[in-house]
């Protein structure tokens, strides 16, 4: 592992908190050519590389993929109205006006949830699991047109995109993304829906306080908002690809998803592309990112191409809302995010990497 991550990781907070009982926490590195990882507690037997973790909303990063594939193949556009795709909403104002970009980019006006879908949950803990396509379906067609295309966080959006997108495939979600994502990537045990021979890698889940809490189960009318699981090595090679050069099969594809689609305060250089987000680092480098988090998870995603690194944090943890407001007033408790913005501090001083590739 990097010298500049080890001594990040040795430092006591971060061990006493990657140490707590039942946390599986585990770092992934591209530093220019060379891949490494690092992971805490307890093995039992199982190669560590190879633990899977549900890893939330980096998911959506991988349904804009299947949005940007698709494109290339000429299955669909991003400027497609989602009347397109559905006849029963050929009457829908808002499915008329709004497109696949728009779902793409957070910029549809959709709120962060289907309005309907507290109606649907039997599980709290597991929020997702009955929310059925009659559902979306009905959830769609009583949308208003909305008045603004200002970016505003969407689950909502993104399952619709997935849904919408292997609608048209004709297939699961979780066969789109086989197909057309994970095997062309070399992700070969990343899935939305496990085969039988995998579950027992998918690690038991615990939310910020330890206790155990069940994996999210989805239907594929939100899986593209959260639904798949990965490993660190699979995740590796995703890295890889997005800092990979033109003879990669996929460049065109991943190159989309990388462009701004969407600026969102262009004074700054931050923006979105088909789901991750980036921003422009001082020494003018881009840096793009995406986190994620179900009840027992959390994880973090980024690379920057300029200095061809690559991080992933991965965590059989869940955080709580007082993690994720303790940075707003500067306290410095421990989380995925936290670490993630730790290690990146520290990756991102060296220099540019000669040759290193900007968009």
């Amino acid at each position: 592992m990097n010298k500049q991550v080890t001594a990040c990781l040795s430092e006591k907070r971060i061990q006493r908190w990657s140490e707590r009982p039942n946390h599986q926490l585990t770092v992934g590195l591209i530093h220019h050519s060379t891949r490494s990882f690092w992971t805490s507690g307890q093995g039992n037997g199982v190669d560590s590389s190879k633990f899977l973790y549900e890893i939330g909303s980096i998911t959506k990063t991988m349904t804009g993929l299947l949005l940007a594939i698709g494109e290339q193949n000429g299955v669909w556009s991003r400027s497609d109205r989602l009347s397109d795709f559905v006849p029963e909403w050929s009457s829908s104002p808002f499915a008329r006006r709004t497109t696949l970009l728009q779902l793409a980019t957070h910029t549809s006006g959709l709120p962060e949830v289907p309005k309907n879908m507290k109606g649907t949950i039997i599980d709290p803990l597991n929020p997702y699991a009955n929310y059925k396509d009659d559902d979306l379906i009905s959830a769609v067609a009583s949308e208003s047109l909305k008045k603004s295309n200002k970016h505003s966080y969407s689950n909502y959006g993104f399952g619709l995109l997935g849904w919408l997108l292997s609608r048209r495939l004709d297939v699961s979600l979780d066969e789109a993304l086989r197909d057309l994502v994970f095997k062309p990537l070399g992700m070969t045990d990343s899935a939305v829906q496990l085969p039988e021979v995998q579950r027992n890698r998918l690690l038991p889940v615990f939310n910020a306080k330890g206790k155990p809490v069940p994996h999210w189960d989805f239907r594929d009318t939100m899986a593209g908002a959260g639904a798949v699981r990965s490993t660190v090595s699979d995740m590796l090679h995703y890295m890889d690809a997005h800092l990979s050069d033109a003879d990669h099969p996929l460049y065109a594809a991943l190159t989309e998803c990388r462009k701004s689609q969407h600026d969102i305060f262009p004074s700054r250089g931050i923006g979105i592309g088909f789901g991750w987000m980036f921003f422009r680092e001082k020494d003018g480098s881009t840096t793009h990112w995406h986190n994620g988090g179900t009840y027992g998870s959390s994880s973090f995603a980024t690379f920057n191409r300029d200095k061809r690194i690559g991080l992933v944090i991965l965590s059989n943890n869940g955080t709580d809302i007082w993690s994720q407001l303790a940075p707003m007033i500067g306290i410095r408790k421990m989380s995925v995010d936290t670490l993630a913005t730790l290690l990146t501090k520290e990756l991102f001083k060296t220099d540019l990497a000669t040759g290193g590739s900007k968009e």
